[in-house]
């Protein structure tokens, strides 16, 4: 007989050929259906815990420490300008929760700061020099003796000056060779020689004596400073080598410019590594044609 035909008669016959209605077999089987959901839900449970745990191992570890995720932002090699801004936000919430000693956060917020002035457009470049001048402000009352404060200082100074036209800059030069020099004096190894890259940099670009402090063979020794204290920075190697042009010193500035194509780290961002190696080799190709 068809179970159609037994389901409509609302009956089936058992094995025992006791006649048992079939609405009683339909329920008897839901009620087991049911006593084994449960006890696959019960099964579930008891493996959340579990569950939960292997999440949490998967988690990164920074999903909780907002320091820690503004530091892996500024970390990519491929960094812009949202993400730099996302990491100052995330610094800035935590300075407020933050109760003394600040000074690691502090150094974030100063670096980030450059970093953003370097990467917005020029209308928004002085607003956070402004801002990090602050921070680094900040940072010399909580820790006058540490590298950290007259560096940052120093460098949104030059941002400052940069933005500000030729008579700012003539203003604050004594400030940034001052706030350099201590820097220097503490640890001149400190952002990838740091210090001494951007003294040598500026005895480069200033007017000579006396209308200012340009001097070559000052840029010359901070120079090479610079690039033993930091042989992997393209940087270092690109503005000594710029200073041995002018010095007249193309052989050796060869080397250098070698270096740069060379070098692995960029004195700020990593993306302009490429920047420092297209002007080498510019420089490289000026020189060649200078000897034909």
């Amino acid at each position: 007989m068809g179970l159609n035909m037994l389901w409509s008669r609302e009956k089936i016959l058992h094995p025992c050929r006791i006649p048992i209605p079939a609405r009683l077999v339909y329920h008897r089987t839901w009620d087991l259906q049911n006593i084994n959901m449960v006890l696959s839900y019960k099964k579930i449970m008891m493996l959340v815990p579990s569950l939960i745990f292997l999440l949490l191992l998967t988690v990164p570890a920074w999903a909780e420490d907002p320091v820690a995720e503004a530091d892996n932002l500024l970390k990519d090699p491929a960094l812009g300008l949202s993400a730099a801004l996302k990491a100052l936000d995330l610094y800035t919430a935590r300075l407020s929760q933050s109760s003394p000693p600040k000074v690691f956060l502090l150094v974030r917020l100063a670096r980030t700061c450059f970093i953003i002035g370097e990467l917005t457009g020029r209308e928004q470049r002085q607003k956070y020099y402004e801002e990090g001048r602050r921070y680094a402000e900040m940072l010399l009352q909580e820790a006058p003796n540490r590298v950290e404060g007259h560096y940052w200082l120093a460098m949104h100074l030059c941002g400052l000056a940069d933005t500000g036209g030729a008579m700012v800059g003539r203003r604050l030069l004594p400030q940034i060779m001052e706030e350099l020099k201590k820097a220097q004096a503490i640890d001149d190894a400190y952002d990838q020689a740091g210090s001494q890259r951007v003294l040598g940099r500026i005895y480069f670009e200033a007017p000579s004596w006396p209308f200012s402090v340009g001097d070559l063979q000052k840029s010359l020794q901070h120079l090479t400073r610079a690039v033993r204290l930091a042989p992997q920075n393209s940087t270092n190697h690109l503005y000594l080598a710029e200073t041995l042009i002018k010095l007249h010193r193309e052989e050796a500035a060869r080397q250098q410019l070698d270096q740069v194509l060379q070098a692995t780290q960029h004195a700020l961002l990593l993306r302009n590594l490429k920047d420092d190696q297209r002007e080498a080799l510019s420089l490289l190709r000026r020189l060649a044609l200078a000897n034909e």
